[in-house]
Parts: C-alpha cells; structure tokens; sequence
C-alpha cells in the first residue's frame, strides 16, 4: 500500500492508487515540487506588483524608451500619422483641373466599351461553366463553341482595359500624383482594403466564438479563462485582417501611382509616402487593441498588489 512520509495516504494518493493499483512513478516527486513553493520569490513578485507605477505613467516610460531606442522608427511613426491626419494633397491649378475634367469627360467613351465588355464576358464565361461536363472534366463540342466566345470576349475585355486605363492616366498626368485627386484616391483604396481587412477580423472571431463556444461544453473551464481565450483569438484575428489589408494596400498602391505618370523619382518618393501613412495608422489600431487588453491585465496586477500591501 503506498503511503506517504508520515505513513499516512492522502485522499488524492488513495483516488490514484484505486486507479492505477499502485503510485505513478515520480508522483511523490512531483507533487512535492508543486507544494515547494519559495517564499522569497514570492514576496518579490508581491513587492514588484505592489509598486507598479500608474498607467499613465508606464505608458510615458514605455513611449520614452522606444522612441530613445528607435528614433527613425519612432520619426516615421509619427510623420505618417501626420500624413494620414493632414495631408490632403496639393490644389492643382485652375487650367490643370479644367484639362483634367475635359480629359476625365472624353474617357466615359472608354468606361462604357470596358462595361459592355465586362457584361459580354461574364455571360460567355456563365454560358461556358454551365456548359461543361460533371465536375467540369468534360466539354463536348458545344462547350468548345462556348469556350472560344468566352476567350474572345476575354481578350476583348483586356483591350477595353487597357484602353480605360490609358485614358485615364492621361487625365491624371495633367494634375500629378501629389495633388488632392490622388491623395484622395490613395486614401479610398487605404480605407477599402482596411475594412475588408476588419470584416475578415469580424467574421474569424464569430466562427471562433462559435466553436469556442461549443468546444467548451465537455470541459470544466471557468469564465475567466474562457473570456481570455477569445479576447486572445480576437488580437490574432485583428492583427492577421489588418496586416492583410496593409499587404493588399501596398500590392495595388503601386499601379496607383503609376498611373497618375510621375517620374521615377517621384513615384518612388509618392510610394514610400503613402506606405508610411498607412502602416502607421494600422499600427495605431493593432496599438489601441493591445494597449487596452495589456492596460486591463496592468492594472489587475497593480491593484491585487496594492490590496496585498495594504492587508501586509
């Protein structure tokens, strides 16, 4: 019978006894070193957390030694911020926007063929898809036919494209990339990938709720541990959808700025620009949602700390 030093068993050494007929090897051990705790270490960890500072006054410390630390990064940060707060473009001249207008006017001709071929398109490819075989592994002769007239109208459409965009980046070559219209358009595509980036965020944390929800059913977990978990999931979900949207940004910021026909100095210069004004503003929103669940768990250890100190 296994027993304990005083000769003695526990309730919990009798439940595991019952069921294995006899002590795991090391158990003894084990459960010894989880009792042992050090008392130094912990009165240490009291003392640490009983004299942390405020918040406001960590944020401050924290602020300071990043930006000593990190002084180009820190400067870039905040000329972004700037940027995306303040900037609005350079007002173009009153002949430039009228020739712009005019050349914006005579591409509608080009916007119309690119949506009649946008139509023709999808309807041959709708014919073709509908045409095909079980599973679309086969196409007869008919399903040709209507695989031909989908590429026809595909290399259709590439032209209308092409033929859009050319005329429009004549129009925007007379205002250039650093006037209002293309900071205005930066700031569109900015904002349309960044909420496609927070949908994205919104739904993952949904379906993780979800699961999360019923994952926990067959297990004993509290509460607490169950709201950390998700509010955890939910920074991973943020961090991924907005990191995303920052990619997607930068991936079609370029042909943006090519666009508007800038030399190369200037596109680079235009490209680095409005990259930093957007990383800086995702940065500031993956800031504000870690800085609030990391200010919550401050300021719980500061005032369990407080209260140990006072009841010391």
């Amino acid at each position: 019978r296994p027993c304990t030093a005083g000769g003695e068993q526990s309730v919990e050494e009798r439940a595991v006894a019952k069921m294995y007929g006899r002590r795991p090897m090391g158990y003894g051990r084990q459960r010894q070193q989880v009792q042992r705790i050090d008392p130094e270490t912990s009165r240490a960890l009291m003392r640490q957390m009983a004299e942390l500072p405020p918040l406001t006054t960590a944020v401050y410390r924290g602020g300071a030694y990043v930006a000593k630390k990190f002084p180009i990064t820190t400067f870039l940060y905040l000329l972004g911020m700037l940027l995306m707060l303040f900037a609005s473009g350079i007002t173009v001249s009153e002949s430039a926007h009228e020739e712009y207008a005019e050349l914006l006017e005579s591409s509608q001709a080009e916007t119309s063929a690119l949506e009649a071929a946008e139509q023709r398109h999808a309807l041959a490819s709708r014919d073709y898809h509908q045409s095909r075989g079980f599973l679309g592994f086969g196409c007869d002769q008919r399903c040709q036919q209507y695989k031909a007239k989908a590429d026809k109208y595909d290399r259709e459409l590439k032209v209308a494209r092409d033929a859009q965009y050319a005329a429009l980046s004549e129009a925007k070559s007379k205002v250039g990339v650093f006037s209002m219209y293309a900071v205005q358009e930066a700031r569109d595509l900015f904002w349309r990938t960044f909420a496609a980036g927070k949908g994205f965020a919104k739904r993952s944390s949904m379906w993780d709720l979800l699961f999360m929800g019923i994952g926990s059913m067959g297990r004993d977990e509290g509460m607490m541990s169950f709201v950390l978990r998700f509010a955890f999931q939910v920074l991973i979900n943020f961090t991924m959808g907005l990191v995303g949207a920052l990619v997607a940004f930068v991936w079609y910021l370029w042909g943006l700025v090519k666009s508007y026909q800038p030399d190369p100095v200037t596109a680079v210069v235009a490209f680095f620009l409005f990259t930093v004004a957007a990383a800086s503003m995702v940065f500031t929103t993956l800031l504000g949602l870690y800085g609030a669940a990391g200010s919550t768990v401050y300021m719980m250890a500061r005032t369990v700390g407080q209260n140990l100190k006072i009841e010391g």
